[in-house]
């Protein structure tokens, strides 16, 4: 944008703020000073660009809140005031809504017959105007109202609206001898703007600096901006608009990250307030471009004419055509490039892939028959385990009958040379009746096959304590037994020497002194009360 172009951006009255009291450099920055805030910046661009939806968000929530007043019962006036908000919030958000309620203001205005009311509502349609590329209509309608005519506090809005029109007249205008005459009055308009505006205020501030710009005068304008934006009273608003002159200085002085910082500045004070129709990006689009950023160049290009759309910009939207055609062609081009380049690596990586796959393949038999073997050393380590556990539960079972049976031979021995004593002893004293007694007596005998009962009873207890336990599970719930403490019942007793080894009935019976028939009855009794088969029930015993 040249010095004539930049008055309209003066009219984006959506712009937010943007705290950068860290980036606010003088006409003197060096490039060394913002070699590191250039990206700092941008990258905060780049977030606002992808969150910009959330702040549409907000201001499609702020206008319906405008919306809702005019549902209130208002006097004529308010509700051309409430009107009035309604196109301050649609400026540069959506050119058509703006010009939906400037006529409405028209129309209210007509019906008040209120001439004030009148000239502000014809003001806002120039603007209107300008936005849709009409240019002679907006000027046959600031011609038509005439200076005279207006109160003295609307001609700051209207020598604006003029000193903007030749502006853009001259922007536009292919011959140079009416090119000079449009700026001519460009200068007259602003020199008028200057004229009745305080020195104190931000638009005498702004359009100063322009006229300083403009003579070149570059660090006196700069100064004055910079003492603006110092001031305590400067809105967000104000503060966009001070980046971007900023932008357009350094700009012109050729200091290049100075002005990628504060372009940026301003394009995220125009994000932050959905503001669709604005300069400060694709002025930083085109200068990323040429120096080779292309990436980003076409990321804020695309973004500029995307929201120029939505606000349905039509003359912006063909400003920013051309330069989004060609910013479009290199980055497809960068792209096709990448993707020539991304197609050879695939061929490269899918060759070490085939590579790596046949070395996968070759490890993974290798290690499969490793497996093999380290499985087949596993199970034989297993068996070896199991068997030498049997051994050792086989030599302490061994080792505690061995004990046992010593120790009851032991007593045997000794009860039975008592037994001969005793009978000895009637013998020789010629009691020959009770020594005939004691011999057709079973009562030794009786009580000692108890006691030998009741040893084995406690014995195999000893060795399995679990034994009945388990022995239970294998039987239906009323089946199972339930014996005295440290003894077995007779069926458990057939079944502790089943588990010792001893599975023929003939000796069971001898062993516990049974009929061979008593011993198989037991044994059906208990095989028919089994869960499952019966047919493996005394094998499963012989694995408690």
């Amino acid at each position: 944008m040249n010095t004539h172009q930049r008055p309209i951006l003066f009219l984006l009255c959506m712009l937010l703020s943007l705290s950068a009291s860290h980036f606010e450099a003088d006409a003197t920055l060096t490039e060394k000073q913002v070699t590191y805030t250039v990206e700092a910046t941008l990258d905060s661009l780049d977030r606002l660009i992808n969150q910009r939806y959330i702040y549409t968000r907000q201001k499609e929530k702020q206008i319906q809140e405008i919306k809702l007043r005019l549902r209130n019962k208002l006097s004529p006036e308010e509700r051309f005031r409430t009107l009035g908000y309604l196109v301050d919030a649609y400026r540069a958000f959506s050119i058509d809504s703006q010009a939906v309620y400037v006529k409405r203001q028209i129309e209210l205005s007509n019906k008040l017959n209120n001439n004030d009311l009148q000239i502000q509502a014809q003001l806002n349609l120039v603007e209107c105007f300008y936005n849709s590329g009409m240019y002679k209509e907006a000027n046959e309608l600031l011609e038509k109202m005439g200076r005279k005519r207006l109160p003295s506090y609307i001609l700051p809005y209207y020598y604006h609206l003029k000193r903007t029109l030749y502006g853009l007249l001259a922007d536009y205008s292919l011959q140079p001898d009416i090119r000079d005459n449009y700026t001519k009055q460009l200068n007259l308009y602003r020199d008028s703007i200057l004229q009745v505006n305080s020195p104190s205020s931000f638009t005498y501030c702004v359009v100063k600096s322009d006229e300083l710009t403009a003579r070149h005068d570059y660090a006196q304008a700069l100064q004055i901006l910079r003492e603006r934006l110092a001031q305590d009273d400067l809105n967000s608003h104000d503060r966009g608009i001070i980046y971007y002159c900023m932008a357009e200085i350094f700009a012109q002085t050729q200091q290049s990250d100075s002005t990628k910082i504060y372009y940026a500045l301003s394009a995220q004070c125009d994000l932050k307030a959905s503001v669709r129709e604005y300069v400060s990006l694709h002025r930083l689009a085109e200068q990323l471009f040429h120096e080779g950023d292309i990436e980003r160049a076409y990321a804020y290009i695309k973004c500029s004419v995307e929201d120029a759309k939505a606000c349905n910009a039509r003359v912006r939207s063909l400003e920013f055509m051309p330069v989004f055609t060609i910013i479009e062609e290199v980055y497809q081009a960068q792209i096709q490039k990448q993707k020539a380049l991304s197609i050879t690596f695939t061929y490269i990586t899918c060759a070490f892939c085939v590579i790596l796959l046949i070395t996968f393949v070759i490890l993974f038999f290798q290690n499969h028959k490793l497996n093999s073997v380290k499985e087949k050393l596993n199970q034989t380590n297993k068996h070896l385990q199991t068997v030498n556990n049997s051994l050792i539960e086989s030599n302490h079972v061994k080792e505690e009958y061995l004990s046992r049976y010593m120790d009851q031979c032991a007593v045997y021995i000794d009860k039975m040379d008592d037994y001969r004593r005793s009978l000895n002893k009637l013998a020789s004293m010629g009691k020959v009746e009770e020594l005939a007694k004691n011999l057709k007596s079973q009562n030794i005998i009786n009580n000692e096959r108890r006691m030998f009962y009741a040893e084995f009873d406690q014995s195999f207890l000893k060795l399995y304590p679990d034994f009945v336990k388990k022995f239970n599970e294998l039987l239906v719930p009323e089946a199972r037994i339930t014996p005295k403490p440290n003894s077995l019942t007779p069926e458990l007793r057939i079944y502790a020497l089943v588990r010792l080894g001893t599975t023929d009935s003939v000796k069971i019976a001898r062993f516990l002194c049974y009929s061979l028939s008593t011993i198989y009855n037991y044994r059906v009794k208990i095989r028919n009360s089994a869960i499952g088969s019966r047919d493996d029930f005394e094998e499963r015993v012989m694995h408690l």
